[in-house]
Protein backbone atom coordinates (compact mmCIF):
# COMPACT_ATOMS: atom_id res chain seq x y z
CA UNK A 1 0.00 0.00 0.00
CA UNK A 2 1.23 3.34 -1.46
CA UNK A 3 1.61 5.59 2.16
CA UNK A 4 1.39 9.19 1.56
CA UNK A 5 3.73 11.84 3.55
CA UNK A 6 2.26 15.19 3.44
CA UNK A 7 4.06 18.37 4.22
CA UNK A 8 2.78 22.35 3.58
CA UNK A 9 4.61 24.72 1.77
CA UNK A 10 2.38 28.25 1.33
CA UNK A 11 3.76 30.40 -1.36
CA UNK A 12 2.21 33.57 -0.32
CA UNK A 13 2.32 37.00 -1.82
CA UNK A 14 -0.24 40.25 -1.83
CA UNK A 15 -3.56 39.81 -3.43
CA UNK A 16 -4.81 42.43 -6.05
CA UNK A 17 -8.45 42.05 -4.98
CA UNK A 18 -10.13 40.07 -2.51
CA UNK A 19 -13.48 38.27 -2.36
CA UNK A 20 -14.59 35.65 -3.62
CA UNK A 21 -17.33 35.81 -6.26
CA UNK A 22 -19.36 33.23 -7.88
CA UNK A 23 -17.54 30.07 -7.75
CA UNK A 24 -19.68 28.36 -4.61
CA UNK A 25 -22.61 28.84 -6.92
CA UNK A 26 -21.69 25.95 -9.02
CA UNK A 27 -21.10 23.46 -5.60
CA UNK A 28 -23.94 20.47 -5.83
CA UNK A 29 -24.00 18.03 -3.44
CA UNK A 30 -24.88 14.49 -4.17
CA UNK A 31 -26.14 11.26 -2.78
CA UNK A 32 -26.37 7.64 -3.40
CA UNK A 33 -27.53 5.37 -0.98
CA UNK A 34 -24.59 5.17 0.76
CA UNK A 35 -22.23 8.07 -0.49
CA UNK A 36 -22.85 11.66 -1.09
CA UNK A 37 -20.30 14.47 -0.98
CA UNK A 38 -19.97 17.29 -3.49
CA UNK A 39 -19.10 18.55 -6.86
CA UNK A 40 -18.02 21.79 -8.72
CA UNK A 41 -20.19 21.51 -11.83
CA UNK A 42 -19.61 23.43 -15.26
CA UNK A 43 -15.46 23.01 -15.06
CA UNK A 44 -13.91 22.57 -18.23
CA UNK A 45 -12.54 18.95 -19.17
CA UNK A 46 -10.16 19.81 -21.70
CA UNK A 47 -8.02 16.66 -22.76
CA UNK A 48 -4.90 16.12 -24.63
CA UNK A 49 -2.92 16.52 -27.15
CA UNK A 50 -3.77 20.18 -26.94
CA UNK A 51 -3.17 23.40 -29.43
CA UNK A 52 0.05 24.10 -29.83
CA UNK A 53 -0.42 28.12 -30.48
CA UNK A 54 3.08 28.80 -29.53
CA UNK A 55 5.38 26.44 -31.55
CA UNK A 56 6.24 24.36 -28.95
CA UNK A 57 8.57 20.97 -29.46
CA UNK A 58 6.21 18.99 -27.87
CA UNK A 59 2.79 19.08 -26.00
CA UNK A 60 3.03 15.47 -25.10
CA UNK A 61 3.22 14.62 -21.14
CA UNK A 62 0.41 17.81 -20.99
CA UNK A 63 -1.30 16.65 -18.00
CA UNK A 64 -0.32 19.84 -15.43
CA UNK A 65 -1.13 22.82 -17.39
CA UNK A 66 -4.54 21.51 -18.91
CA UNK A 67 -5.31 20.57 -15.09
CA UNK A 68 -4.74 24.43 -14.83
CA UNK A 69 -6.31 25.87 -17.71
CA UNK A 70 -9.36 23.69 -16.82
CA UNK A 71 -9.10 25.75 -13.07
CA UNK A 72 -8.61 28.93 -14.40
CA UNK A 73 -11.17 29.53 -17.72
CA UNK A 74 -13.82 28.25 -14.68
CA UNK A 75 -12.88 30.70 -12.54
CA UNK A 76 -12.42 33.97 -14.98
CA UNK A 77 -15.04 32.52 -17.67
CA UNK A 78 -17.83 30.59 -15.93
CA UNK A 79 -18.15 31.42 -12.38
CA UNK A 80 -17.01 34.90 -12.74
CA UNK A 81 -14.90 35.27 -9.32
CA UNK A 82 -13.76 38.61 -9.40
CA UNK A 83 -10.42 38.07 -7.94
CA UNK A 84 -9.99 35.82 -11.36
CA UNK A 85 -11.56 38.33 -14.24
CA UNK A 86 -9.70 38.26 -17.57
CA UNK A 87 -6.93 36.35 -16.24
CA UNK A 88 -7.50 33.58 -18.98
CA UNK A 89 -7.11 36.28 -21.74
CA UNK A 90 -10.36 34.56 -23.58
CA UNK A 91 -8.61 31.21 -24.58
CA UNK A 92 -9.94 28.26 -24.09
CA UNK A 93 -8.63 25.52 -21.62
CA UNK A 94 -6.57 24.07 -24.48
CA UNK A 95 -5.01 27.17 -25.88
CA UNK A 96 -4.44 28.12 -22.46
CA UNK A 97 -2.52 25.25 -21.72
CA UNK A 98 0.34 26.23 -23.81
CA UNK A 99 0.73 29.52 -22.25
CA UNK A 100 0.51 28.28 -19.03
CA UNK A 101 3.22 25.63 -19.83
CA UNK A 102 5.70 27.83 -20.95
CA UNK A 103 5.40 29.53 -17.40
CA UNK A 104 5.49 25.93 -15.91
CA UNK A 105 8.47 24.71 -18.38
CA UNK A 106 6.68 22.07 -18.93
CA UNK A 107 9.16 19.43 -20.95
CA UNK A 108 12.01 21.65 -20.07
CA UNK A 109 10.67 23.89 -22.77
CA UNK A 110 9.78 27.88 -21.78
CA UNK A 111 10.23 30.12 -18.74
CA UNK A 112 13.93 29.96 -17.57
CA UNK A 113 12.71 30.54 -13.62
CA UNK A 114 12.08 26.68 -13.67
CA UNK A 115 13.44 24.15 -12.39
CA UNK A 116 12.81 21.80 -15.44
CA UNK A 117 13.97 24.39 -17.82
CA UNK A 118 17.65 22.70 -16.59
CA UNK A 119 16.97 19.05 -16.38
CA UNK A 120 14.47 19.17 -19.46
CA UNK A 121 12.84 16.29 -18.14
CA UNK A 122 9.60 15.12 -19.75
CA UNK A 123 6.59 16.39 -18.27
CA UNK A 124 6.37 19.02 -15.31
CA UNK A 125 7.91 18.85 -11.81
CA UNK A 126 5.05 19.13 -9.21
CA UNK A 127 7.38 22.19 -7.87
CA UNK A 128 7.36 24.09 -10.82
CA UNK A 129 3.52 23.96 -10.89
CA UNK A 130 2.64 27.15 -8.49
CA UNK A 131 5.50 28.95 -9.62
CA UNK A 132 4.50 28.96 -13.14
CA UNK A 133 0.51 29.43 -12.14
CA UNK A 134 1.70 32.95 -10.31
CA UNK A 135 4.18 33.97 -12.68
CA UNK A 136 1.00 33.33 -15.43
CA UNK A 137 -1.18 35.35 -13.41
CA UNK A 138 1.80 38.77 -12.53
CA UNK A 139 1.96 38.19 -16.42
CA UNK A 140 0.33 41.25 -18.56
CA UNK A 141 0.10 40.10 -21.78
CA UNK A 142 3.71 40.96 -23.37
CA UNK A 143 5.56 38.69 -25.33
CA UNK A 144 7.05 36.62 -24.60
CA UNK A 145 5.52 33.90 -24.98
CA UNK A 146 3.50 34.43 -28.21
CA UNK A 147 4.98 37.33 -30.85
CA UNK A 148 2.14 39.39 -29.87
CA UNK A 149 0.28 41.03 -27.12
CA UNK A 150 -2.53 39.39 -26.11
CA UNK A 151 -5.46 40.66 -23.72
CA UNK A 152 -5.51 39.68 -19.97
CA UNK A 153 -5.04 40.85 -16.62
CA UNK A 154 -2.43 40.56 -14.07
CA UNK A 155 -2.43 39.31 -11.13
CA UNK A 156 -0.93 38.45 -8.07
CA UNK A 157 -2.52 35.41 -6.23
CA UNK A 158 -1.67 32.78 -3.54
CA UNK A 159 -1.09 29.51 -4.35
CA UNK A 160 -0.81 26.94 -1.17
CA UNK A 161 1.27 23.42 -1.69
CA UNK A 162 0.48 20.44 0.34
CA UNK A 163 2.86 17.91 -0.42
CA UNK A 164 4.21 14.06 0.84
CA UNK A 165 6.54 15.31 4.09
CA UNK A 166 5.25 15.84 7.22
CA UNK A 167 1.11 17.51 7.66
CA UNK A 168 -0.66 13.95 7.23
CA UNK A 169 -3.13 12.68 4.90
CA UNK A 170 -6.22 14.39 7.25
CA UNK A 171 -4.91 17.67 6.17
CA UNK A 172 -4.86 17.15 2.81
CA UNK A 173 -8.09 15.63 2.59
CA UNK A 174 -9.68 18.26 4.83
CA UNK A 175 -8.05 21.38 2.34
CA UNK A 176 -9.64 19.50 -0.64
CA UNK A 177 -12.82 19.79 0.58
CA UNK A 178 -12.88 23.11 1.97
CA UNK A 179 -12.09 24.06 -1.63
CA UNK A 180 -14.55 22.26 -3.33
CA UNK A 181 -17.15 23.42 -0.94
CA UNK A 182 -15.76 27.31 -1.88
CA UNK A 183 -15.91 26.23 -5.48
CA UNK A 184 -12.42 26.22 -6.48
CA UNK A 185 -10.88 23.59 -8.45
CA UNK A 186 -8.65 22.07 -6.76
CA UNK A 187 -4.68 20.66 -8.63
CA UNK A 188 -4.04 17.02 -7.58
CA UNK A 189 -1.04 15.43 -9.08
CA UNK A 190 -0.39 11.65 -8.22
CA UNK A 191 2.49 9.71 -8.38
CA UNK A 192 0.78 7.65 -11.46
CA UNK A 193 -2.28 6.99 -13.62
CA UNK A 194 -3.56 3.70 -14.40
CA UNK A 195 -7.53 3.85 -13.71
CA UNK A 196 -9.20 0.65 -14.81
CA UNK A 197 -12.80 -1.18 -14.65
CA UNK A 198 -15.12 2.22 -14.62
CA UNK A 199 -18.80 1.11 -12.77
CA UNK A 200 -21.04 4.44 -13.92
CA UNK A 201 -23.30 5.34 -11.59
CA UNK A 202 -26.37 8.07 -11.60
CA UNK A 203 -26.47 10.08 -8.08
CA UNK A 204 -29.11 12.35 -7.21
CA UNK A 205 -27.76 16.27 -7.12
CA UNK A 206 -29.41 19.08 -4.85
CA UNK A 207 -30.91 20.80 -7.98
CA UNK A 208 -33.06 17.72 -8.73
CA UNK A 209 -31.10 16.49 -11.67
CA UNK A 210 -29.28 13.28 -11.84
CA UNK A 211 -25.01 13.69 -12.22
CA UNK A 212 -23.50 10.35 -13.98
CA UNK A 213 -20.20 9.60 -12.14
CA UNK A 214 -17.75 6.83 -13.50
CA UNK A 215 -15.93 4.98 -10.38
CA UNK A 216 -12.91 3.48 -11.14
CA UNK A 217 -10.19 0.88 -9.68
CA UNK A 218 -6.94 1.32 -9.40
CA UNK A 219 -4.30 -0.86 -12.10
CA UNK A 220 -0.80 -1.67 -11.28
CA UNK A 221 1.83 1.13 -10.39
CA UNK A 222 3.42 1.96 -13.64
CA UNK A 223 5.61 4.98 -14.66
CA UNK A 224 4.88 5.49 -18.49
CA UNK A 225 1.82 5.29 -20.58
CA UNK A 226 3.87 3.29 -22.89
CA UNK A 227 2.31 -0.32 -22.71
CA UNK A 228 -1.02 1.62 -22.13
CA UNK A 229 -0.48 3.31 -25.71
CA UNK A 230 0.01 -0.65 -26.76
CA UNK A 231 -3.66 -1.53 -26.26
CA UNK A 232 -5.32 2.02 -26.82
CA UNK A 233 -3.05 4.36 -28.63
CA UNK A 234 -5.62 7.48 -27.86
CA UNK A 235 -3.96 7.23 -24.07
CA UNK A 236 -1.70 10.14 -24.03
CA UNK A 237 2.02 9.78 -24.06
CA UNK A 238 3.24 10.73 -20.27
CA UNK A 239 5.98 9.38 -18.19
CA UNK A 240 6.17 9.51 -14.20
CA UNK A 241 9.06 9.69 -12.01
CA UNK A 242 8.37 10.15 -8.13
CA UNK A 243 12.06 10.98 -7.73
CA UNK A 244 11.94 14.07 -9.39
CA UNK A 245 8.52 15.02 -8.84
CA UNK A 246 6.78 14.24 -11.88
CA UNK A 247 3.30 12.78 -11.62
CA UNK A 248 -0.33 12.89 -13.24
CA UNK A 249 -1.89 16.43 -12.66
CA UNK A 250 -5.61 16.42 -12.84
CA UNK A 251 -8.45 18.81 -12.19
CA UNK A 252 -9.94 18.30 -8.69
CA UNK A 253 -13.59 19.27 -9.33
CA UNK A 254 -15.26 16.88 -6.13
CA UNK A 255 -15.09 14.42 -3.80
CA UNK A 256 -17.29 11.54 -2.25
CA UNK A 257 -17.40 9.26 0.91
CA UNK A 258 -19.29 5.82 1.25
CA UNK A 259 -19.40 2.43 -0.69
CA UNK A 260 -20.55 3.67 -4.31
CA UNK A 261 -22.40 0.01 -5.38
CA UNK A 262 -23.02 -1.90 -1.94
CA UNK A 263 -21.99 -5.13 -2.13
CA UNK A 264 -20.50 -4.76 -5.63
CA UNK A 265 -16.93 -4.34 -6.30
CA UNK A 266 -16.26 -1.01 -5.33
CA UNK A 267 -14.05 -0.26 -1.54
CA UNK A 268 -15.62 2.11 0.76
CA UNK A 269 -14.54 5.10 1.32
CA UNK A 270 -12.96 8.67 0.38
CA UNK A 271 -13.24 9.29 -3.70
CA UNK A 272 -12.39 12.06 -5.49
CA UNK A 273 -13.95 13.89 -8.27
CA UNK A 274 -11.37 14.92 -11.25
CA UNK A 275 -11.00 15.89 -14.55
CA UNK A 276 -8.11 13.74 -15.83
CA UNK A 277 -7.21 15.37 -18.91
CA UNK A 278 -7.45 12.09 -21.04
CA UNK A 279 -10.62 11.34 -23.61
CA UNK A 280 -10.35 7.86 -22.99
CA UNK A 281 -11.87 8.35 -19.90
CA UNK A 282 -15.27 10.17 -18.66
CA UNK A 283 -15.78 13.21 -17.91
CA UNK A 284 -16.45 12.87 -14.67
CA UNK A 285 -13.85 10.44 -12.52
CA UNK A 286 -14.50 9.44 -9.29
CA UNK A 287 -11.30 7.01 -8.04
CA UNK A 288 -10.04 6.61 -4.88
CA UNK A 289 -7.85 8.85 -2.45
CA UNK A 290 -4.64 7.38 -3.32
CA UNK A 291 -1.30 7.85 -4.63
CA UNK A 292 -2.02 11.76 -3.81
CA UNK A 293 1.48 12.91 -3.69
CA UNK A 294 0.33 16.68 -3.48
CA UNK A 295 -2.34 19.05 -3.98
CA UNK A 296 -2.05 23.03 -5.01
CA UNK A 297 -5.16 25.28 -4.86
CA UNK A 298 -5.55 29.15 -5.25
CA UNK A 299 -6.11 31.01 -2.25
CA UNK A 300 -8.46 34.03 -2.82
CA UNK A 301 -9.15 34.93 0.95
Amino acid sequence: MFRLRVGLIVFTVILTTLGLAQPEEYVLRLRGDSIEGLYISKVPDASQPPPNPLALQSVDNWCAPLAVANTIVFLDQIAGADWAAEVSGHFAPGDLSAYLGYFMATNGEGSSNRVNSDRRLPGTLNRDIPYGIMDFARWNGEPPPGRVQIRKESYSWRVEVLRAENVGIETVWEAYCESIEEGIPVILCFAFWNPIKPTTLRLASSTGDVTTIAFYLWGDQITSTTALRKEDPKIPEEYWDEFHGIGHAVTGVGFLRGDPDGRGPLPDGLWVIVHDNWGTTAERVAISWEYVVEMVRLLPW
